[in-house]
């Protein structure tokens, strides 16, 4: 958000995924802050990755499907969960196919359902 105006186009959801970011120094594990079915921020256990031009993110649904996801970097910076202190990426997906995208959009659905 930029001086207070939301720019994102998709609603999102904190949802807790498990996720796998390879990056050019090998694969990272974290967890999802939030997700939609246009991108998501992921709290990484391990240092900051230097990420730049698109990454593949692993993660699996609530109901255990899982997904292999093309993304790219949008922001970086720290993120405060459970009064812990993460560094944090957010990210855009660029390729995922419309089966997955349906999955996440199921599931972003059923957070406001419950």
């Amino acid at each position: 958000m930029k001086n207070g105006i939301e720019r994102r186009r998709h609603l999102r959801v904190p949802l807790a995924l498990q996720v796998v970011l390879m990056t050019p120094q090998g694969a990272i594990k974290g967890k999802t802050a939030d997700i939609s079915v246009g991108g998501l921020a992921v709290l990484l256990f391990l240092e900051k990755p230097e990420i730049g031009g698109e990454s593949q993110i692993t993660l699996k649904s609530s109901e255990g499907h899982e997904m292999s996801v093309t993304c790219e970097k949008v922001w970086s910076g720290k993120f405060i969960s459970d009064e812990t202190v993460y560094n944090a990426i957010g990210v855009r997906f660029t390729k995922i196919s419309s089966s997955d995208r349906e999955i996440i959009a199921a599931m972003v659905k059923e957070y406001y359902l419950v």
